[in-house]
């Protein structure tokens, strides 16, 4: 058969055709055509080889292009072709043909299913690719988050792409998830941040230092709230605090919210006599230790040194 150089042969499918008693010509589709092309018909031959088989070694098969048009070019067709010697193995030929086109036709749904497959598999590396990179995410909203979302007309995704340098903002309400793409990683993050909903809570808070997360009239929440664009709520039902927002906004809110309790938590740290004694006593001994001034002597005592500046010294005094 066809398929052993790098090239197809050439033939005239028009004079084959002239002898339909011992000769038959099988197109090939653009996908078998391509893969015939990609190394000299070999493959397609070899897939061939069993329908082939059965004609008992009395049908030849070649894998050609067609040299009807004149001048030869790479993109001509490809055909299988199929030929006996002798008008007894006609019968031979009809089955090989037979055995060959279904085969052909079932390579061709194959081909197909795999050049699809490749496709999709392709296209999801590299949208994991885009994922790894930050030029793709996609996160998922809370109910309300998403109702929210869509209000006045979908105003919000809107603004966020007038304001972000980003391709697009899927918004799928069914799945309550959105999906963003760009060419910056960090306008993507940024469009993130205007659009996903973050939610965070502390549990376990004592009253006072809900108290002072509050402050005086609600002052202290609502300086939070401002700083940082977030929304906060004490519950002192449950000893909580529940902050929600985009994410830059919840994570600079419990950065606040978590100084407020930690305040608290030193300010009504119980402090006894005997702990400050202690206290006392081990900042006493970190000065003898590490010393107070510049110049510190340990273990020998300043009486040992020598006279200096004309013999002044002494038993224990320095001379100066």
């Amino acid at each position: 058969g066809g398929g052993r150089g790098r090239a197809l042969p050439r033939a005239s499918v028009r004079a084959m055709r002239s002898n339909p008693a011992r000769s038959r010509v099988l197109a090939t589709d653009g996908n078998t055509k391509a893969w015939a092309l990609s190394d000299g018909g070999r493959e397609l031959a070899q897939a061939l080889s069993e329908a082939l088989s059965c004609g008992d070694g009395a049908v030849t098969m070649t894998i050609f292009q067609d040299a009807d048009g004149g001048v030869a070019r790479e993109d001509d067709d490809v055909y299988v072709g199929l030929d006996v010697s002798k008008d007894a193995h006609v019968d031979v030929l009809d089955r090989v043909e037979m055995l060959v086109e279904v085969t052909l036709g079932d390579l061709v749904r194959i081909r197909r299913r795999v050049a699809a497959a490749s496709l999709l598999e392709n296209e999801r590396l590299k949208i994991q690719d885009e994922i790894d990179a930050g030029l793709r995410c996609e996160f998922s909203l809370g109910y309300k988050a998403m109702q929210d979302l869509l209000m006045d007309g979908g105003a919000k995704v809107k603004h966020v792409q007038n304001v972000c340098d980003v391709d697009r903002v899927v918004v799928d309400a069914r799945q309550r998830t959105i999906r963003i793409v760009g060419k910056d990683a960090r306008e993507v993050a940024r469009a993130r941040d205007m659009l996903e909903v973050a939610h965070e809570t502390i549990e376990a808070v004592p009253d006072l230092a809900l108290r002072m997360i509050v402050g005086k009239g609600g002052a202290k929440v609502n300086d939070i709230q401002k700083r940082t664009g977030a929304h906060v709520s004490v519950s002192f039902d449950k000893n909580s605090v529940f902050v929600r927002g985009c994410p830059s906004a919840v994570k600079s809110a419990m950065i606040l919210v978590k100084s407020c309790i930690k305040t608290y938590e030193v300010e009504h740290v119980e402090v006894t006599p005997e702990t400050l004694d202690d206290v006392r006593e081990e900042l006493a001994r970190l000065d003898m230790e590490w010393g107070g001034s510049n110049v510190h002597y340990v273990g020998g005592g300043r009486g040992n040194r020598g006279p200096r500046n004309g013999g002044r010294g002494g038993d224990g005094n320095r001379g100066d």
